[in-house]
């Protein structure tokens, strides 16, 4: 296992409300770097300076639009700069992993970093917080040490290190631990599907949460992609309150909208995140008349973003196409299709044909390594870890539930073989294209993340591949 550095140093402020209105989760110590004033971290005893060592911090705030933040590591409260990495559209949660040069700590004594911003608006991080535990403790400043044997992925999916925004996001990673746990071979990931969902205030009442835009909600939804999670709510108590709640939002975008879609457009996002949720729902609740309407829905997303010249992310009410061959966008029709069909008493022939054409085309364009560029179709565009992971499990689940022949599941296993190269020594997953945010160009270019519903991803292919074949 790895070797973990934490600070004890608790001297942050603490602010309950800021820019213009946005929240950081659940009012945990937030700490503000930025170009004037110098953040500072202290370790009480710091690593022996043999070790190669990392500093691993984690965004609070979605930094929306292509806004590229220079975040500079010096030594000492004076000190040489000693490392520096590009922070561009942060996101909440996201890990960041700043490589510290071999030689440059002391090797006894405390430990000082300070952080400052070289250009860029002011960037919100988790501040060290000793009072808690359970994988939190991830998102706090450490250093960590590749000494031994690294952490595996398994170790941060089954703790809330894999916390997400209750979204889509903390969706991927639900549906990893749900597959995992009924494998019957990891009873931590059972656990750890509790321990998200209580984050959230699943035994203790509202649906309290931060959007992806950071604003405080409280049993309210403002996007159909907030809706994924209720899967797996509903695994745990189909009768929790909290499924009123999504089935109510649901008829409220029938009434408005006349289908369940967000009210401008029609999304690949959409078939994972209403049509899943919403036939595993049905199917417990005993109303075929959500499993007919999820149905529809994965039908008519299909007719529309399934186009000659390719498959796209989103059809718009004013006749735009976005997003071409984009990994993510492939990897959410996929995923849509498989959960749904699983769960339908009958699963609909017309749903298989559209799941085997999709596959088919993204099998046209994996890469050697195993991977998927970010957009399928161009090579040359670097590889989406997370897309690359949704579409390998997409493929792995179909095969093994008799839906798409078994080459696909050859096609999942290279793409886990790859997708393991991008492992970190402490257990995320590097590679991922941010998330969908700086338009096509921040997405094209070669600027990657490590997020954790990645792990979920990357999770629900390692249980489907642990299926018979």
């Amino acid at each position: 296992m790895s070797e973990y550095f934490f600070t004890s140093h608790s001297d942050y402020e603490t602010p309950i409300d800021f820019l213009q209105g946005r929240s950081g989760p659940k009012d945990r110590p937030l700490m503000a770097v930025n170009e004037t004033e110098p953040t500072i971290l202290r370790w009480e005893k710091g690593p022996a300076s043999d070790l190669p060592m990392k500093l691993i911090l984690a965004t609070v705030l979605e930094i929306p639009g292509p806004r590229t933040k220079e975040l500079l590591v010096y030594l000492g409260e004076t000190g040489p700069r000693i490392a520096s990495l590009e922070v561009t559209c942060s996101d909440p949660y996201q890990i960041l992993s700043i490589s510290l040069p071999t030689g440059t700590l002391p090797t006894s004594g405390p430990l000082v970093l300070r952080l400052q911003l070289g250009s860029g608006e002011r960037l919100w991080l988790f501040a060290p917080d000793p009072t808690i535990s359970g994988g939190l403790e991830f998102h706090t400043p450490h250093l960590t040490g590749s000494k031994g044997e690294p952490d595996t992925f398994l170790d941060r999916l089954c703790s809330l290190a894999s916390l997400q925004t209750f979204s889509w996001k903390e969706g991927c990673v639900l549906d990893g631990l749900q597959a995992l746990a009924q494998t019957g071979r990891h009873p931590e990931a059972a656990a750890a599907i509790r321990d998200h969902l209580n984050y959230f205030g699943y035994d203790s009442g509202d649906l309290v949460y931060e959007s992806p835009r950071s604003h405080r909600l409280v049993n309210a939804f403002t996007t159909i992609e907030t809706t994924l999670p209720f899967a797996h709510i509903a695994a745990l108590n189909i009768h929790h309150p909290w499924i009123r709640l999504a089935t109510d939002y649901w008829q409220q975008l029938l009434a408005t909208n006349g289908q369940v879609h967000d009210h401008d457009l029609i999304s690949s996002e959409g078939a994972y995140t209403v049509a899943y949720p919403m036939t595993a729902i049905g199917v417990m609740l005993g109303e075929p008349r959500w499993v007919e309407i999820a149905e529809n829905l994965l039908i008519k997303t299909g007719e529309h973003l399934i186009r000659p010249e390719g498959i796209y992310l989103r059809h718009w009410s004013d006749g735009r196409f976005t997003h071409r061959n984009w990994a993510r966008g492939l990897a959410w029709l996929l995923l849509g299709h498989v959960q749904t069909l699983r769960h339908q008493p009958h699963p609909s022939q017309r749903l298989q044909a559209q799941l085997l054409s999709i596959a088919e085309f993204a099998a046209r364009h994996q890469l050697v390594n195993g991977l998927w560029a970010c957009f399928v179709d161009e090579p040359e565009v670097a590889p989406d870890s997370a897309g690359s992971a949704g579409i390998a499990a997409a493929m792995a689940l179909a095969v093994s539930a008799g839906f798409l022949p078994p080459e696909f599941r050859d096609r999942a296993e290279r793409a886990r073989l790859g997708l393991h190269d991008r492992l970190t020594s402490e257990g995320f997953l590097d590679g991922c294209s941010q998330s969908n945010k700086g338009g096509e160009e921040l997405q094209r270019g070669p600027y990657r993340v490590i997020t954790p519903y990645a792990l979920g991803l990357l999770g629900l292919l390692e249980a489907a591949l642990s299926r018979p074949h």
